[in-house]
């Protein structure tokens, strides 16, 4: 059957040549590598829910080849409950650690991560956002409450980095006007980069129920060398599709100038595919807990609230 969507690269195959150029096919499997140099190149595919295909070929100076990579479906046979407390297994990790099966299963989170970092780069695309913030008013016994319209770029400039997360960001007017302390937190695409995976260990944790839904459940902290700001969380993937279904992010390692402000913050992320098997923002809720205060007992949390109204891509769809 045609499998679309799927990335496929080609490379020379050579121990020291770079991950080459990647691209998706269309919606009926099919792709077209152009420029390719000549000699043994190395062309693979990949799609979330499948096992990935490699193979090498040989390319002749102005020649064209045709061919047929298929795919698999993954299967994976999960125990009912697996902690890895004793080991930080990443999907950059070595398969010996957890085992073949686990080590399956954090492909597919990075695949999800990968085709969203792909499509974000390759097909720029805008979110339109409704964005409702809300937070307590003591000194007036009610709590303040606004709406705005933002346009969300798939192309930002950060990127993950141990002890990057904290800043300050200013509005000279609107509902939002004033200097705010601001959370940079790492989103999806950020689960494909090295840096993400050596600072993280995942856990399989088994099935858990989201939404009325079966799912399996990853969760992840920051690995034992990371000391700053940072986050934990869980990433809940379709049991049989393995697509991203919803992530769930707490910030933790708090330092004093946030302890001084806040107690935390929560994080849970829905997704949708904007095309089959790539999943982007859908919805977004963060809840921000005030700092503990004895004397102030039963103070009210903070929310913010996202809803994706439209996805608009800047350079067509693939």
């Amino acid at each position: 059957m045609p499998l679309g969507y799927a990335v496929v690269s080609a490379a020379p195959a050579t121990p020291a040549s770079s991950a080459g150029r990647e691209i998706f096919s269309d919606e009926k499997g099919q792709f077209v590598l152009r420029s390719v140099p000549a000699g043994s190149v190395r062309v693979s595919a990949r799609r979330v829910g499948f096992s990935p295909a490699d193979t090498t070929i040989l390319i002749a100076p102005g020649d064209t080849s045709r061919l047929i990579i298929e795919l698999s479906l993954v299967s994976i046979q999960l125990p009912a409950m697996h902690s890895l407390a004793k080991v930080c297994a990443h999907p950059g990790g070595s398969d010996a650690q957890i085992g073949e099966q686990l080590a399956m299963l954090f492909d597919q989170v990075k695949e999800n991560a990968a085709r969203n970092q792909l499509l974000s780069r390759s097909y720029p695309f805008e979110l339109e956002v409704e964005r409702r913030i809300s937070r307590p008013e003591p000194v007036l016994e009610a709590r303040f409450v606004a709406y705005d319209t933002v346009l969300l770029s798939s192309n930002r400039a950060w990127r993950y980095e141990p002890g990057k997360m904290l800043g300050t960001r200013e509005y000279a007017s609107g509902v939002f006007a004033g200097k705010w302390s601001t959370i940079t937190m790492p989103e999806l695409a950020d689960f494909a980069d090295e840096r993400f995976l050596i600072n993280h260990c995942f856990e399989f944790s088994g099935l858990d129920v989201v939404d009325g839904d079966s799912v399996i459940r990853v969760d992840f902290s920051p690995a034992p060398v990371v000391h700053d700001l940072d986050i934990a969380g869980t990433i809940f993937l379709d049991p049989v599709s393995y697509q991203l279904r919803v992530m769930d992010i707490a910030v933790v390692n708090l330092n004093r100038q946030l302890r001084n402000q806040i107690s935390g913050q929560s994080v849970r992320s829905h997704f949708r595919e904007v095309i089959p098997g790539v999943p982007v923002l859908s919805a977004i809720s963060s809840v921000v807990f005030p700092k503990e205060d004895p004397k102030r007992p039963g103070q009210e949390p903070s929310t913010e609230h996202h809803r994706i109204l439209s996805v608009r891509f800047l350079r067509g769809k693939p």
